[in-house]
């Protein structure tokens, strides 16, 4: 199922909720990121995303040759199976079961606030966590996937696609 799909689905269902459904716990909200533009180049790509993530942060003037290293950005990766990836290495476990994702996810979250790990031009503790989906992968498990990165504490969260591959 393609993406954009889901996240118009997603939207949906959200939007749709009555007022006494509509709860703090219950609104997930899930960025999406602007698409790659084969017009730019890879560097005024990346500080495109890097303005979305943090818009205090402005695009340099003068953009730096290469792609920085960003290594607080996190990623969770889901496979047709259902399968999880965090950072595209260390598995998580699958879709039926995301107790350990979310346990996971919450001690980085909190190394990162005794480290004084905050995001650029604030003092916000870095909680970025971006989620790439198979498209195959079913509606449902979709948001199990959100759901379980949200109580781990991330924010924001950004669906990625393909064309966002230039950020790991």
């Amino acid at each position: 199922m393609n993406h954009k799909f889901i996240l118009i689905i997603f939207c949906f269902l959200l939007l749709n909720c009555s007022k006494d459904q509509q709860t703090e716990q219950n609104i997930i909200i899930v960025k999406v990121p602007p698409f790659y533009n084969e017009k730019l180049s890879r560097e005024e790509n990346y500080w495109r995303f890097r303005h979305f993530l943090f818009p205090q942060v402005e695009i340099p003037s003068s953009l730096p040759t290469g792609l920085p290293y960003d290594r607080n950005l996190l990623f969770v990766s889901v496979d047709e199976g259902g399968e999880i990836k965090f950072n595209n290495s260390e598995d998580m476990g699958s879709v039926s079961d995301m107790d350990y994702l979310k346990s996971y996810l919450a001690e980085i979250f909190l190394q990162r606030e005794k480290n004084g790990m905050y995001e650029p031009g604030n003092r916000k503790v870095y909680k970025v966590v971006g989620i790439e989906t198979a498209d195959s992968i079913k509606y449902g498990d979709f948001v199990k996937v959100v759901d379980a990165v949200k109580q781990s504490g991330a924010d924001p969260i950004v669906l990625l696609f393909d064309d966002d591959a230039f950020l790991k």
